[in-house]
C-alpha cells in the first residue's frame, strides 16, 4: 500500500465537487443536487472541497486553482443540463463543461475525475463519451458516490455497482441506477454549509426543497423518470419542515423553493408536508413552479396557503384538449380552467407555463392557449411560454420525433434538437407570439428569458427586498427590457 493509499484509508479521500452550471438568466439555480452528494461524502468521512462555479470570472483559471491548492485524490465534476431547451435562443453547455474538465485533468493529473448531475442521467453514455471521465453516475448522487468512492479507495470491485458508467474493454458500460426508496436515511443537504445562498439570493435565485423524487407521470417530453425513476418515493414531512427551520435559523432563508417533479402530486404527500409546515409556526414563504392541474384539490390549496404559498406555477403546458392528449398530460382542458378558478379563489396568483409547438399543435390549438392565456393575464396572473420541446433520448417524444423522421435513429442528442409540429410555420408562430406579448407585458415566451437586462432587474427586485417570487412584476420589467433593447 503507497503512502497515498494509506493517507486516503485513515483519513478518507481528498474529494473535490464542481458545480459548472453558470446558467444565471433569468436567475441562477442552487446547486442543491450536488450539496447532497457533499454532506454523503461528509459523513462518509471523506475531507470534502465544494467549488461553485456560478459566479467565477473565468471558471477555468478558478478551477485550475483549486485543483492545484487542493491536490484532490477524487474530483466530482456535476453537469446540470446539456443545454437551455430554447430553441429560439439556444445555449449549449457541454462545451463549458469541458473546458472545466480539461482544466482539473491537467492541474490534478493523477485524480480520478467522476462526473454527474441531471445531465448524466438523460443521456449518461453519450455524455460519458463526450467528456472523457474515468468514471460517471446517475440517478441518487449521494449513494452512487459514497459507493464508487469507497471502492476506488479500498480496491474493491465495482462491476456491478447501480447507477454506474464506466468503460470496459473499449466499450461504455451503464449499469440501472436501481433507485432506493428509502430517503430519508441520507444526510441532510445543509445546502448553507457548501453554498454561498445569500449571493444566489441577491440574483434573484430562490431556495431549493426537495420533498420526494421520481413521477408517475407519462408526459411524453420529460426526462424526470430517466433521472430520478418511476414512482414516488417520499421523505418524511418532518424532516422536510426540519430542513427548512434549519435553513431559517442558521442562513436567514424565509423563502423557499419545492423542485419536485411535481410538488402536489402525491396530494396525500403534499398536504401532509404543509401541515407540518404550519405546525411549526415558522412563517415563511413558500413556491413551487412544478404544479399540476391533474391534482389540485381546495383542500390542499388551502394546506398550502395555510403553510405560506402566496403564488405558484403552474405547468399546464397547453389548453388545448387535441395538444394535452398527445403530450399525455394526464387531465385536459376543462381541468385547467377548473383549477384555475380555483386557485384564484383561494387567493393564490399563479404564473401559468406552456409549450407550443408539440405533437398535434396547429394555428387553432395555439389560439386555444393564448385565448386561456389572455384571460388569466386580464386576472392578474402572469404566462411563460416556450416553443419547440427539446428532444431528449429515451422520452416518448424521441420515439415520435424518429417515426416522423425529424431525428435519426443513431443521434445522441447532444447537440440540441427541438420537436415543432409540421402543422405549424416556426417564422409565423414567433411573430404571432411576439404580437400578443406586445399587447401583454406580463406574458413572456422564451426569446424575452434571453435579455441581457432581465437578470439586471431581478437582481435590482432582489436587492430592494421586493417580494418574492420575482415573476410578478414581470410586466414592469418587460417594459423597461423592451424599452432599453
Amino acid at each position: 500500500m503507497t503512502a497515498i493509499e494509506e493517507s486516503i484509508k485513515n483519513d478518507g479521500a481528498r474529494v473535490l465537487l464542481v458545480s459548472t452550471n453558470r446558467e444565471r438568466q433569468p436567475y441562477p439555480v442552487v446547486p442543491n443536487g450536488l450539496a447532497c452528494v457533499a454532506s454523503a461524502l461528509d459523513a462518509a468521512g471523506h475531507n470534502v472541497r465544494f467549488l461553485d462555479l456560478c459566479f467565477a470570472r473565468d471558471p477555468v483559471k478558478r478551477a485550475r486553482e483549486v485543483a492545484q491548492s487542493f491536490r484532490p485524490d477524487i474530483i466530482g465534476v456535476s453537469v446540470r443540463n446539456i443545454d437551455n431547451s430554447d430553441a429560439i435562443a439556444l445555449r449549449h453547455y457541454t462545451p463549458e463543461a469541458r473546458d472545466v474538465l480539461h482544466a482539473l485533468r491537467a492541474a490534478a493529473p493523477t485524480a480520478k475525475i467522476v462526473a454527474g448531475g441531471a445531465a448524466f442521467g438523460v443521456a449518461p453514455e453519450a455524455l460519458f463519451r463526450d467528456l472523457a471521465v474515468d468514471y460517471a453516475v446517475a440517478g441518487d448522487g449521494e449513494r452512487a458516490s459514497v459507493a464508487l468512492i469507497s471502492a476506488l479507495t479500498s480496491g474493491e470491485p465495482i462491476e456491478a455497482m447501480p447507477g454506474l458508467v464506466r468503460e470496459r474493454n473499449g466499450t461504455v458500460v451503464f449499469t440501472p441506477p436501481g433507485e432506493d426508496a428509502d430517503l430519508d436515511s441520507l444526510p441532510p443537504p445543509s445546502l448553507h454549509r457548501w453554498i454561498d445562498l445569500a449571493r444566489y439570493q441577491r440574483h434573484g435565485a430562490t431556495i431549493p426543497i426537495q420533498t420526494k423524487r421520481g413521477c408517475v407521470y407519462k408526459c411524453i417530453y420529460c426526462t424526470y423518470r430517466n433521472v430520478e425513476g418511476w414512482g414516488y418515493r417520499t421523505r418524511d414531512p418532518e424532516l422536510v419542515a426540519d430542513e427548512i427551520e434549519e435553513l431559517k435559523a442558521k442562513a436567514g432563508i424565509h423563502h423557499f423553493d419545492f423542485v419536485d417533479s411535481t410538488f402536489n402530486s402525491p396530494p396525500g404527500h403534499a398536504l401532509q408536508v404543509c401541515e407540518a409546515i404550519t405546525r411549526r409556526r415558522m412563517r415563511v414563504q413558500l413556491d413551487t413552479t412544478n404544479f399540476t392541474p391533474a391534482a389540485a384539490s381546495a383542500e390542499l390549496l388551502s394546506a398550502m396557503k395555510r403553510a405560506g404559498f402566496r403564488s405558484l406555477g403552474i405547468t399546464a403546458e397547453s389548453a388545448s384538449d387535441a395538444v394535452l392528449e398527445k403530450l399525455e398530460k394526464g387531465f385536459n382542458a376543462a381541468k385547467v380552467r377548473e383549477v384555475a378558478e380555483r386557485v384564484e379563489s383561494h387567493g393564490i396568483k399563479t404564473l401559468w407555463i406552456f409549450l407550443v409547438g408539440g405533437p398535434g399543435e396547429t394555428r387553432h390549438t395555439l389560439e386555444e392557449t393564448l385565448h386561456f392565456a389572455r384571460w388569466r393575464l386580464i386576472r392578474g396572473d402572469a404566462v411563460y411560454l416556450t416553443v419547440g420541446l427539446r428532444i431528449y433520448p429515451g422520452t416518448t417524444l424521441h420515439r415520435i420525433a424518429i417515426a416522423e423522421r425529424a431525428v435519426q435513429p443513431d443521434s445522441t442528442l447532444l447537440d440540441p434538437t427541438f420537436y415543432f409540429s409540421a402543422e405549424l410555420e416556426f417564422g409565423k408562430t414567433v411573430r404571432r407570439l411576439k404580437q400578443f406579448a406586445s399587447d401583454h407585458p406580463r406574458f413572456m415566451f422564451s426569446a424575452d428569458s434571453r435579455s441581457v437586462v432581465l437578470p439586471y432587474l431581478t437582481r435590482a427586485a432582489s436587492v430592494l427586498h421586493l417580494p418574492r417570487p420575482h415573476w410578478q412584476y414581470m410586466g414592469l420589467f418587460q417594459r423597461v427590457a423592451r424599452a432599453i433593447e
